[in-house]
């Protein structure tokens, strides 16, 4: 795994990210929400800082491994991430039915 193409996909799935929860934070009506999507927005940041603080810090002892769970972890991190957003959005579409 190419540490630069590591980095611009980081940089890429955030970016989806943080256009998702403004996107969903432009159609919300609640003050309650639209914190919690910020929230969420300042989590998906934390994530990326934290996932690039750890690839310019490596374990020099596994390179291989240490990196295959880097990836692992990001994604499993941004995953969890969505479904929060999800969860907040869709509270708040049963909210409005």
């Amino acid at each position: 795994m190419n540490v630069r193409v590591f980095k611009k996909d980081i940089d890429f799935m955030i970016d989806e990210f943080l256009s998702d929860a403004l996107i969903s934070l432009n159609f919300s009506h609640d003050e309650e929400k639209e914190n919690q999507i910020m929230g969420l927005v300042n989590e998906a940041i934390d994530l990326r800082n934290d996932i690039y603080h750890q690839i310019n810090h490596p374990d020099k002892e596994n390179i291989k491994a240490y990196f295959n769970k880097l990836h692992k972890d990001f994604f499993s991190g941004l995953d969890k991430t969505y479904d929060k957003l999800s969860a907040v959005v869709n509270s708040e579409a049963k909210k409005a039915e």
